[in-house]
């Protein structure tokens, strides 16, 4: 009985040590977890405690306003209402993403994607499922708030172009901030999702545009639904532009461009302000602003027209006969010839097999340099460029800014390009021929030039001698509608032609407007217009074949470039029209259009007054 005792006694006492190693095991492993909760995570899980009823939430500032000259807007924002979503606050992902995707007119699995897609953000931030609801969306959202718990609706502030295409590739547009964009670090106070300018004046004024965002912090319950607001910093605004362009002259030219493909730039030729740069066919910038769908982007950039490109510094031609005034500088400032040299123009020459014609068939007989340029003729600066020499003539043509980009603040401008004997002999491994020097002198050949290129071109010969880089902002306005940055204007160089040559040319330019030339459309009755037309062929027409025998694509590309009051000048003027026949023609009617309309505009209240 005994041993049975101590054999029971010594069983109880090895239980109560067993519960009391299994306690001290337990009490171990859960000091050790409050450890690791507490100690090595605690940051992390104070963080989601605090979020979870206190949360930081970001206020957007507002984009800086884009005008112009006259303080006519062209950009603002407008609302949009996001349909946003917190996982950390949804109760049933499936029930509630099922119902709401019939409210939205979403797929639940595009809004799963969305989700899923978005893995890598901070924990309680919310998730954008859908951009620009409509009225009853945003009714339907807040009328089931308390179904659709972690389910919210936003308002950010959206680009908008009041003036639609209109100026479009002036402006550009705006769009969502790439991964690639974003490991650049360029942009400051930019996070994922966010919109930034991705071309045109939205994108390189970027920094002046945008202000610095401020926050909230607000006190929430258990499901993210707002208590109160704990404090808040007021964000600042984007600065805004005041641009060169006159949106009245712009709207009246891009009209008259309709439903042709082509570019003109009016320029103020005494400080290079950029008065209107239109390029058609256009696009609209709110299409870009409110998120456009593959499709539409597909459609969009396979379109043969290439309505994305800006014609007037992203497209190159042959300049045509708009040559000539730089054949004639070549050969005024080198010596070559002068004002009284008279050449033949039988309404061709002959080098070797080749023949070189004149537009008239019959030619122009005996003709002198201001005749020469008054009827362009081809026959007259076949031979003075003879005189002259392919050198001499990319010499002037490069003095004037040709072949080399103008320096204006838009992205991807093209250069264009001037050929030189020692060009084709490096690149092309042959050498340059009598019919190089030729084709060279009436702006056919190797030589392409842009529409800006060629108005900076003439509104050298207006001013003076002057050649300004194109301008497009006049000053930056802070959201008190402070000054707090001017843009004065810029010289490239001064060209040193002599004021001699000068008049000649101009005399000329005159004359191609006002002495039955080939710029006789561009006429006024009270205002004195000096320019020059050109045709640009694309193909070589065969014997007794005219350009209205070839289809629409190898046409001729039409130009007239000019400026005016002659005595005064106050807006010179680029027209180009793609595969629009001859310029005096097509080009020369419309610049009589947009230089009537300039001084209409600057005779009418609020008009050109701050040119």
């Amino acid at each position: 009985m005994t041993e049975f005792r101590k054999e029971e006694s010594k069983s109880y006492f090895g239980r109560i040590i067993f519960i009391t190693y299994l306690t001290l095991i337990a009490f171990f492993l859960l000091t050790l977890r409050l450890f690791f909760l507490q100690i090595i995570q605690g940051k992390k899980y104070r963080t989601l405690s605090s979020n979870n009823r206190i949360r930081l939430t970001r206020v957007k500032s507002s984009r800086g306003v884009i005008y112009d000259r006259n303080k006519n807007v062209l950009t603002t924002t407008r609302p949009s209402y996001l349909a946003t979503i917190t996982p950390e606050d949804t109760d049933d992902w499936d029930a509630e993403l099922a119902f709401l995707s019939k409210i939205i007119n979403l797929p639940k699995e595009k809004l799963y994607k969305k989700i899923h897609s978005s893995s890598k953000r901070k924990p309680y931030k919310q998730i954008v499922l859908k951009k620009d609801l409509n009225f009853f969306e945003v009714a339907s959202i807040e009328g089931y708030k308390l179904d659709l718990p972690g389910i919210n609706v936003e308002v950010e502030a959206v680009r908008s172009y009041p003036e639609n295409e209109f100026a479009a590739h002036l402006l550009g547009y705006m769009g969502e901030i790439s991964e690639q964009q974003l490991r650049k670090k360029k942009y400051h106070n930019i996070r994922s999702g966010d919109q930034i300018g991705q071309y045109g004046l939205e994108k390189v004024s970027n920094d002046y545009l945008i202000g610095l965002d401020g926050g909230k912090q607000i006190e929430v319950d258990a499901h993210g639904r707002e208590i109160r607001i704990l404090g808040s910093k007021t964000p600042t605004p984007g600065n805004n532009l005041v641009l060169t362009i006159d949106i009245r002259l712009q709207k009246f030219i891009e009209q008259l461009l309709e439903k042709k493909v082509g570019a003109i730039v009016a320029m103020d030729p005494g400080n290079g302000e950029i008065l209107a740069l239109a390029s058609t066919p256009s696009f609209n910038p709110n299409s870009f602003a409110s998120g456009m769908s593959q499709k539409e982007w597909l459609t969009l950039v396979n379109n043969p027209l290439n309505p994305l490109r800006n014609r007037t510094i992203q497209s190159h031609y042959p300049p045509g006969s708009i040559f000539k005034i730089i054949v004639a500088i070549a050969g005024l400032e080198t010596g070559a010839i002068d004002e009284s040299i008279v050449f033949h123009c039988g309404g061709h020459i002959n080098i070797g097999r080749w023949k070189f014609r004149c537009w008239k068939k019959t030619g122009h007989n005996q003709i002198r340099l201001h005749d020469a340029l008054v009827h362009s003729c081809n026959v007259f600066f076949y031979h003075a460029a003879t005189k002259i020499g392919p050198e001499a003539i990319a010499h002037y043509a490069k003095l004037f800014g040709l072949g080399k980009p103008t320096g204006i603040c838009l992205e991807n401008e093209e250069s264009g390009f001037i050929p030189t004997p020692e060009w084709k002999k490096r690149v092309l491994k042959t050498k340059w021929y009598p019919g190089d020097t030729l084709s060279m002198s009436i702006g056919q050949g190797y030589i392409s030039v842009t529409p800006l290129q060629l108005v900076n071109l003439i509104s050298a010969i207006a001013n003076g001698g002057t050649l300004f880089r194109p301008k497009l902002f006049r000053y930056v306005l802070n959201s008190q509608g402070e000054i707090t940055h001017f843009f004065p204007p810029s010289i490239i160089r001064n060209l040193q032609i002599s004021a001699r040559t000068l008049q000649t040319v101009q005399l000329a330019l005159f004359g191609v407007v006002n002495e039955h030339g080939t710029g006789a459309r561009a006429r006024l009755p009270e205002v004195e217009v000096a320019g020059k037309t050109g045709t640009a062929q694309i193909v070589s027409l065969k014997e007794n074949m005219e350009d209205e025998d070839l289809p629409e694509r190898l046409k001729d590309h039409a130009w007239f470039c000019g400026y005016a009051p002659f005595s005064n000048p106050e807006i010179a003027l680029v027209v180009l029209i793609e595969h629009g026949g001859t310029g005096g023609k097509t080009c020369a009617p419309l610049a009589r259009e947009i230089f009537q309309k300039y001084f209409d505009l600057k005779h009418t209240p609020g008009g050109q007054g701050n040119v």
